[in-house]
This record gives structure tokens, sequence and C-alpha cells, in this order.
């Protein structure tokens, strides 16, 4: 039996990164990781393991009986498996309509969770779903928000996720769950990539070791993403998107990207939160 390191954020806030980053300090080899071949994959709302560890496919089953077996299926694949799994999720932490912790603390070594400015996530979010810049805000100031894992065109790989806003998810998951957090504000990974991936690496409990992780750094480079997905492309693209994957990977675009208006909406509906965690100050300006 083994445990789970939960590696959690809202979508487009830098999960894919701290994956590529922990796959290359894992490996410690003499290249790049191939972004198309990570730890943390499948996401743990994939509909291929659930189909294979409950023995019955998703798509017989309604939500609320997936959502209901799902804590399950995790407990069963800690049982079988010998090593840590590192779990990609987006959903936010919630319980089961029998009050189970959809995620089970039972075999939950600890949850990294990746948090990112709302403000950076619309044209991120819009470009990855296929959406309006202003639908991206709406979803992101909706306390009901979910991706369906069904729709007119047919059945989604993924399962439905119960996302909520970037406040609600935010909360669920540092405030709510009990669980041991490390918080990785994206930012701050992006200016001092070692020391805060450092500090991951020891949350996690693995050997800690500064050249492998200056390395994995190095490996994990932005234009070595892009580089990647131009030559191969990357299996996690959404087949809605509009544009790369690996899109900018920068701080602060939003200023570039989003109109007045759709920013004062999303600070409107998510400033305390945003002021708690350092990108409002105290008059709500961004910072």
């Amino acid at each position: 039996m083994t445990d789970m390191i939960w590696l959690a954020s809202y979508p487009k806030s830098g999960n894919t990164w701290m994956r590529i980053l922990l796959t290359n300090y894992l490996k410690d080899g003499n290249e790049a990781a191939d972004i198309n071949k990570l730890q943390g994959g499948p996401i743990a709302s994939a509909r291929s393991w659930f189909d294979e560890w409950v023995g019955v496919e998703a798509s017989a089953l309604d939500d609320a009986v997936i959502e209901r077996l799902r804590p399950r299926v995790y407990l069963c694949m800690a049982e079988e498996e010998k090593e840590r799994i590192y779990m990609k999720v987006h959903d936010a932490w919630g319980r089961t309509d029998r009050q189970e912790g959809l995620f089970p603390a039972d075999v939950t070594a600890g949850v990294v969770y990746i948090l990112r400015n709302p403000l950076d996530l619309v044209r991120s979010c819009a470009c990855h779903w296929g959406i309006s810049m202003e639908k991206a805000v709406e979803n992101l100031c909706n306390p009901d928000f979910a991706l369906l894992g069904h729709s007119e065109d047919g059945i989604r790989d993924q399962l439905s996720q119960k996302l909520g806003s970037w406040t609600s998810h935010t909360q669920s998951w540092l405030d709510e769950s009990g669980l041991p957090c490390c918080l990785v504000r994206y930012e701050d990974l992006l200016n001092n990539p070692e020391k805060v991936f450092g500090d991951v690496i020891k949350f996690c409990g693995l050997p800690f070791n500064k050249e492998r992780v200056r390395k994995a750094v190095a490996f994990s480079s932005f234009s070595e993403l892009q580089r990647q997905e131009r030559e191969k492309g990357f299996k996690e693209r959404s087949m809605k998107a509009e544009d790369h994957f690996f899109r900018r990977g920068k701080a602060g675009s939003w200023r570039e990207e989003l109109s007045p208006d759709l920013a004062m909406r999303l600070i409107e509906s998510q400033g305390k939160t945003m002021r708690r965690f350092g990108y409002l100050d105290e008059n709500n300006h961004p910072v």
C-alpha cells in the first residue's frame, strides 16, 4: 500500500508546470523529461481509471453514483500501488452525499495547492475551454460552476468535476479539507523557482538535493516546454483550445488581455480572497 500527494489547482494555474518540475526531479536525467510522460497523470477525474477500477463504465452511471464511488477508487489504487502516487486534480475538495471526503484522508500524505491570480486565469481559461473572456469570468465567479463529463457532443474522457468559483475552490482545499497543504503561488514559483520548488520537495518528504532542484528547474523552462509542444504536440491540450497549451507563462499578462470592466467584475466578486493572497492591496487595487 502507498499514499498520495494531490497536486491540486484551479485549471490553468500551473499544475502542469509543477508536474513537469516534479517529473524532472524524480527522473534526475541528463535531458528534459518528455512532457507527454509526466508524473501526476492522468488526472484524478480520468474516466479510464474510474472504469478500470470500478469495473463498470462511468457512462452507465449518473454523476451522484460516480461521485460516491470515486473515494473507493483512490483507496483501491493506493492499496495496489507500491510507490507514492502524485495525482493531478482540478476538482474542488468536497464530500460525497454520504459525507465521505472525495479525496480520502486515509491515503493522503499531503496536498500541493497551486494558486494563480484569477485575473491572469481569464484569458488562459477562455483559450483552453474555447469560450469567450466574458464567459470565463462568469465561470470563475460562479460557486456552482462544474466541468461536465458529458455534453451534446457525447461522452468526454473525464468525469464531471465540481470546481465552483476561484474563491470557493481555493477555500475548499486550504480551509475545509483538513488535509496538510503546501501552498504554492504561481507568481512566487515564477520569481524564485528553485526556492519554491525546493520547498515542495521538502514538503513531499523527498530526499532534497539542491543540484537536482536546479537541474529540474532548468529542464522545465517555458522555452523548453514550448519547444516540445511545437515539435510533438501536447496530449493534454484541449480539443477546444484555440492556442498552444504553453501560451505565455507570465504573471500580470491580464493587463494587456483583460478589459477594465471584466477585471472589475472579477475583483468585485473575488476580491476578499484576492486580498488574502496578495493579489490586491487594501484598497482593492491589483498588486
